[in-house]
């Protein structure tokens, strides 16, 4: 089911691709490889292979980051041919630092 996303950001999008991996789908264990669409400080958008329920809480981690937060599941709107997108909210204090994740992307790529 499509949904319409109408809320203002709080912050831009960076649009970087990464491995992300989701844990904990429908409140079992579970490590699914997702890639990221855009992340901010507050949350990132996946494109993944699994529905996400709205609202329950997993783990997500961004390995290119050095970075592990609770996540809520904000939205899941499917893709077609078994993919999915999901916005994933950050909970609790952890915030990611976008630069970071930016700066090892590029020291990875450039072989260092």
């Amino acid at each position: 089911m499509q949904q319409t996303h109408l809320s203002q950001r709080v912050e831009d999008r960076a649009a970087i691709r990464t491995t992300a991996l989701l844990i904990g789908r429908h409140g079992r264990l579970g490590v699914e490889r997702a890639m990221t669409e855009n992340v901010s400080s507050r949350g990132v958008r996946v494109i993944s292979a699994s529905e996400w329920y709205t609202d329950d809480t997993i783990l997500v981690s961004l390995p290119a980051g050095h970075f592990t937060s609770a996540a809520r599941v904000t939205y899941c709107d499917e893709l077609g041919k078994g993919r999915f997108v999901a916005g994933l909210e950050f909970v609790g204090q952890e915030q990611l630092q976008v630069g970071m994740i930016a700066a090892e992307l590029q020291r990875f790529e450039a072989g260092i």
